[in-house]
């Protein structure tokens, strides 16, 4: 790109620079709902039976619904364009917090997300973060509309708008929905990768 007069990456091509910017890494892919499910039937089932008692659990879950509540207004997805990340990335907050997310969750993909990395051997923080953000994203992203036919009646369009999901916002977003949970992560990653390893289906019945 540098010598192409196209950029300032030195080391990488246009499409690697964009697949980093996407997915928080050069060569990595985004994990799939496949991929992650189990990790997250098991930090839920994990987050659940300790959120009540938990003082570093209690504290996430606490420090992630403030976060919510004070993201401020949310705005359409088609109306994005343009503004700073750090406003975008507040008010992807904002849409999760009117989708009634419960920051449970939140702190149960940010386990299950570092679990699924740890076991993989991806240590790189900005590519935990990136999918941390993307996983959370997808729970409350897109907008959609209401029509009213010649009569008043409502309808819900089945058409949506999305915003992109990429570059900035997302490490911006990861890093306000990671850096609540991070002594969550110290103290009990190992717990959760040991209750998915133990009792498997089972806590996935219990998620569910």
């Amino acid at each position: 790109m540098k010598a192409a007069k196209q950029g300032l990456a030195p080391h990488h091509c246009r499409r690697h620079t964009e697949h980093k910017a996407r997915h928080g890494s050069y060569w990595l892919n985004t994990y799939t709902a496949a991929e992650l499910k189990p990790y997250l039937s098991a930090a839920a089932a994990y987050v659940s039976l300790r959120a009540a008692h938990d003082k570093f659990i209690t504290v996430a879950i606490t420090a992630v619904q403030s976060a919510l509540d004070e993201a401020g207004p949310v705005e359409i997805a088609t109306r994005l364009k343009g503004l700073a990340a750090v406003k975008r990335a507040r008010i992807a907050l904002a849409r999760l917090r009117i989708a009634k997310v419960k920051p449970e969750r939140i702190v149960s993909i940010v386990l299950a997300v570092t679990a699924l990395a740890d076991e993989k051997g991806h240590r790189t923080r900005e590519f935990r973060t990136v999918q941390c953000s993307k996983a959370i994203h997808r729970l409350a992203s897109g907008t959609g509309w209401v029509i009213y036919d010649d009569q008043g009646r409502e309808h819900r369009s089945r058409r949506r708008a999305y915003p992109r999901s990429s570059g900035r916002v997302l490490r911006l977003m990861g890093r306000m929905l990671e850096e609540p949970c991070e002594w969550v992560i110290e103290k009990h990653l190992a717990g959760v990768l040991a209750h998915k390893k133990r009792y498997g289906r089972h806590s996935a019945c219990a998620a569910g």
